[in-house]
């Protein structure tokens, strides 16, 4: 009875370590397959519509306020002119937003022409690039966020959302307030 009580308590004390590590194992796969520009596996790890509804809506609203900012909200050629704009978003989210566009992104990450334009001297000959630093944790039991490390709230995040007990897909991009504001 003792031998079954003990086997019972390692095996529920290993399926909480799994559950609990499957958010940094799902990030694995995501920089694996970022870094052998592998579209497919990249998009395992995706939940598209949810990612381009939280794209849609952070990007509407921050056009909103820069149209409200410039031009006013009662202006009446503001208000079309943000529904034609709106439109074209939406459709323009939808096309870079999916498997397709994954694909295009992930093809044309294989150089990136910064790292080209600003070589100096703290580029290591080698040409190896310089490795991201990020900090990754939960925000909530189904909730897991990756930032820059020593990033802020404002600098934007990945927010991967649980999909079963071990499953975990990207499904938000917070933005960073710079690029919103823009």
């Amino acid at each position: 009875m003792k031998k079954i009580t003990i086997a019972a308590a390692v095996a529920a004390a290993a399926l909480a370590v799994t559950a609990y590590a499957s958010p940094y194992y799902a990030l694995h796969q995501i920089k694996t397959a970022l870094a052998e520009r592998n579209a497919d596996a990249l998009a395992e790890h995706v939940d598209f519509p949810a990612l381009r509804a939280s794209v849609k809506t952070q990007l509407e609203a921050s056009m909103a306020r820069s149209i409200a900012a410039t031009a006013g909200s009662d202006n009446p050629l503001a208000v079309l002119g943000q529904s034609i704009a709106s439109a074209m978003l939406g459709k323009m989210v939808d096309t870079m937003v999916s498997p397709a566009g994954v694909v295009a992104l992930v093809n044309k990450s294989a150089i990136s022409p910064q790292a080209d334009a600003n070589t100096n001297a703290d580029t290591p000959a080698d040409g190896a690039q310089k490795k991201a630093e990020y900090s990754a944790g939960y925000a909530g039991v189904n909730t897991f966020v990756v930032r820059a490390k020593n990033g802020n709230a404002q600098d934007g995040a990945l927010v991967l959302l649980r999909h079963g007990v071990w499953g975990w897909k990207l499904s938000s991009i917070e933005i960073a307030s710079a690029m919103a504001a823009r």
